[in-house]
C-alpha cells in the first residue's frame, strides 16, 4: 500500500514539475499532464483523477503520437493548476492549499462594504468541514486583516472576530504582525464609554471578544494588555506543547517521552494522510495498519493531546499542533 502511495506521488510531482498547467503548448492552451500514449495504467489513473477534478479539460496526441496530453484552458488553468497542488498535499498529508474560491471570500473580507457576509460564509464552510484552521497564513493576508480593523468599521469587527472563533486567521503570523498600534486601537475601543448606539456597541463587545481570544493564546499579557514578551508561538503555549531544541516533551501515560520533531511531523502527516482519504480520526488506534514503530509514541501523544482539546475538530488541531513546532 505504501509503495503505491509513494510511486503515485513521485508520477503526480514529476507532472507538476514537467507540465502542472505551466507549459502553455498553444496560445491560451496549458499542459496539465503528458503520458506515454502505450501506458494505460496512468492515462486511466489520471482520467479518474480528472473526472471528479471539477473543472474543464481536454485530451490529444502529441504531433509523434508519442504522447497523451490532458489540456487546459486560460480560464481553467488556475483551478487545474491549484487541483494538482493539492491532491500533491493530500498524498504527502501536508497542510492543503487554499481555494481560489475560499481566496475570494478572504480578500471580500478585506475589502467588500458587507464584509460579515463573507466571514459568516468562512465560517459555515468551516463548521462543514470544507475549510480548515489557519486559512489565512501569509503575512500580507494576516496583514491584511489587520490594517482595516484601524477603519473602525463596526461591521468589520463582527467579521474578524468570527474569522477567529473559526481558528480560520492564523495565530502565529498574528503574534508576528502584531503592532503596538493594533494593541492601542484595541484598548482605546474597549475602554470607550459604552455607546447608546447598539450598532457602535456591538463594535465595542466585538473587540472584547477579540481581546479575550487573544489572551487565551498568550499573545496579549492579561496583566498590562501589551503583546506578551514571555511567548514566541500562540500555538505552543496554548496547547502547552514543552519544546526543547529539536525535541518535543510529550506527557505519555504520565511519563515525560521526548519525541524526535521529525518523527512528530512525520505522524501528523501520516494521520492527515488517512484522514484526506475518508478515515475518521476516532477510527485511528496504535494497531492501524499504518502505525509504524517509530511513529507510536508521537501518535500516543497526539491522540491525548486531541482528546484533551476534544472542543477543536481533528484537522483544526493538527494544523494547530504542526505550527506549534514550528521551527
Amino acid at each position: 500500500m505504501q509503495s503505491t502511495e509513494n510511486s503515485r506521488l513521485k508520477f503526480l510531482k514529476s507532472q507538476l514539475r514537467e507540465c502542472g498547467g505551466n507549459v502553455e503548448i498553444e496560445p491560451g492552451i496549458w499542459a496539465l499532464f503528458a503520458i506515454k500514449s502505450e501506458d494505460v495504467g496512468k492515462n486511466a489513473l489520471v482520467l479518474s483523477m480528472l473526472d471528479q477534478a471539477g473543472f474543464a479539460y481536454a485530451s490529444g496526441e502529441s504531433h509523434d503520437e508519442q504522447l497523451t496530453i490532458y489540456y487546459v484552458d486560460n480560464t481553467n488553468r488556475q483551478s487545474a493548476v491549484h487541483w494538482l497542488e493539492d491532491q500533491i498535499k493530500q498524498a504527502t498529508g501536508e497542510i492543503r492549499e487554499v481555494t481560489p474560491a475560499h481566496l475570494a471570500l478572504v480578500n471580500g473580507v478585506c475589502t467588500s462594504g458587507h464584509p460579515h457576509r463573507e466571514a459568516r460564509q468562512l465560517a459555515s464552510l468551516h463548521t462543514g468541514g470544507e475549510i480548515t484552521a489557519g486559512l489565512v497564513r501569509t503575512p500580507f493576508g494576516v496583514r491584511q486583516l489587520l490594517d482595516r480593523l484601524h477603519a473602525r468599521e463596526p461591521l468589520y469587527y463582527s467579521a474578524f472576530l468570527t474569522l477567529l472563533k473559526h481558528n480560520l486567521i492564523d495565530m502565529l503570523e498574528l503574534f508576528r504582525q502584531l503592532i503596538v498600534e493594533d494593541l492601542g486601537l484595541f484598548n482605546e475601543i474597549v475602554k470607550g464609554a459604552l455607546s447608546q448606539d447598539p450598532f457602535l456597541q456591538s463594535r465595542q463587545d466585538a473587540t472584547g471578544e477579540v481581546r479575550n481570544i487573544l489572551i487565551s493564546f498568550h499573545i496579549i499579557n492579561p496583566m498590562d494588555q501589551l503583546k506578551n514578551v514571555g511567548i514566541t508561538n500562540p500555538y505552543t503555549a496554548y496547547l502547552e506543547v514543552a519544546v526543547s531544541g529539536d525535541e518535543i516533551i510529550a506527557p505519555i501515560d504520565g511519563i515525560k517521552v521526548p519525541i524526535n520533531r521529525k518523527l512528530l511531523l512525520q505522524a501528523i502527516y501520516t494521520i492527515r494522510r488517512n484522514m484526506y482519504v475518508g478515515e475518521s480520526f476516532q477510527s485511528f488506534h496504535t494497531q492501524s495498519p499504518w502505525i509504524t514503530e517509530e511513529i507510536a509514541y508521537p501518535f500516543k501523544f497526539i491522540k491525548q493531546l486531541l482528546h484533551e482539546k476534544s472542543e477543536l475538530s481533528p484537522l483544526d488541531a493538527l494544523y494547530m499542533l504542526e505550527r506549534a513546532i514550528a521551527e
